[in-house]
């Protein structure tokens, strides 16, 4: 008779070790569950934020095309890229302000921003394709004109097409 009791206690604890291990490895796979839904969350908050970036890039590419066909549309490719480099080279300046919107957009710096014909070409994406690229070029780093803020079509500095650089 004792032998039966310990072949059932046997049994018993055999049976209690493999409810443990069922407990243990359910546990463990809620936690591999929720490590995997972390890890999908932040998958999909990397690719919202990259995806937000792009937006905001291509935004900005399509800003300094609008201004750069406003402004040297008529004009050589290498200073519809100098145009864009001044817009530029000003949101590195500490005298003006540090994104290229604020720069195209600060009260009395370009006519086509205050007019509303800047707007105009930005609504309907009528900027052209060279314009689109000079913006593209200028920034990724582009600059044949160094480090000018300021251009107009008459006076002195660097000139490129009808444009002085200065």
């Amino acid at each position: 008779m004792a032998k039966k009791n310990n072949i059932g206690l046997g049994l018993a604890a055999l049976a209690v070790g493999a409810g443990a291990v069922a407990a243990v490895t359910k546990g463990h796979k809620a936690e591999v569950k929720k490590e995997e839904r972390k890890a999908a969350e932040e998958a999909e908050r990397i690719a919202r934020e990259q995806a937000e970036k792009a937006a905001a890039l291509q935004a900005e590419k399509e800003l300094m095309a609008s201004l750069i066909f406003c402004e040297a549309g008529n004009q050589p490719y290498e200073g519809q890229v100098a145009v864009g480099a001044v817009v530029l080279n000003r949101v590195k300046s500490s005298v003006y302000p540090n994104s290229v919107s604020e720069v195209i957009y600060q009260s009395g710096q370009f006519s086509p921003a205050m007019s509303g014909w800047l707007d105009r070409v930005r609504a309907n994406a009528g900027y052209s394709e060279s314009a689109l690229q000079a913006a593209e070029d200028a920034l990724n780093g582009s600059n044949p004109v160094g480090d000018c803020l300021y251009f107009s079509t008459g006076g002195y500095g660097m000139q490129i097409g009808d444009h002085f650089f200065h």
